[in-house]
């Protein structure tokens, strides 16, 4: 287990009725849930049959093999939403996760958390989230090869974000966090460049996506670091 796993895990109720680990990939995640004696219903779904015969090894190597489930689906399709009340949807971009929450309107109840941690476009994750009246109750950044972002969620709130919020997450809930000067810097750096770069153009589209990126860093730089 790594520390990006080892967070998402910190998040999931240990008495919940059960755990969805949608793109389990080598179904690291649940195996980890059962040796840690989480008690609920563990299924790792994946939409490649190769990683859910990764999954399946790991489960068999540790006797786990007739406790997790093991299911060949895109996204949410092959979850029975009695089954679970946490969903984990790792390792994909925002905009596909958001895709796989779009086509299961079953999660739009307050019963279940949603964990997530997308790898790119967070922006567009947290857009659809407030969007669709989903309370995000959590932000956390972990360092592992690179910073990644866990998003929790649940349904069930009118949360307001300013642009550069979602990318960052709310600083109410993030602005805290040892690492978020080093995501505020990083972000900061990447649109300055970005206006740099747009500076000289004439274009009207060009002119009003860099209004735009200027105000989303004077919005980076007003957060200050968190403090």
């Amino acid at each position: 287990m790594n520390r990006r796993l080892e967070a998402i895990m910190a998040h999931i109720p240990q008495n919940g009725r059960g755990v969805i680990d949608v793109g389990t990939d080598h179904g690291y995640l649940p195996a980890a849930l059962f040796q840690r004696g989480y008690t609920g219903k563990l299924i790792a779904a994946d939409i490649n049959a190769e990683p859910l015969s990764k999954a399946r090894r790991t489960a068999e190597s540790i006797g786990a093999e007739d406790v997790i489930s093991l299911r060949l689906c895109d996204g949410l399709d092959g979850c029975d939403p009695s089954e679970v009340d946490t969903i984990v949807i790792a390792g994909m971009g925002g905009d596909t996760i958001c895709g796989i929450l779009d086509r299961a309107e079953w999660c739009m109840a307050r019963e279940y958390t949603l964990i997530l941690q997308p790898m790119t476009k967070c922006e567009i994750l947290r857009y659809w989230l407030v969007y669709n009246e989903f309370e995000i109750i959590s932000e956390e950044l972990v360092r592992d090869d690179r910073l990644y972002q866990i998003i929790t969620a649940r349904f069930g709130g009118h949360q307001r974000l300013n642009d550069a919020e979602l990318y960052t997450g709310s600083t109410a809930l993030i602005g805290g966090d040892p690492l978020f000067p080093e995501l505020r810097g990083k972000l900061e750096r990447r649109f300055a460049s970005a206006v740099d770069g747009m500076r000289e153009s004439t274009e009207t589209e060009i002119i009003d996506r860099r209004r735009l990126y200027e105000e989303i860093l004077n919005q980076l730089r007003d957060m200050e670091g968190g403090r």
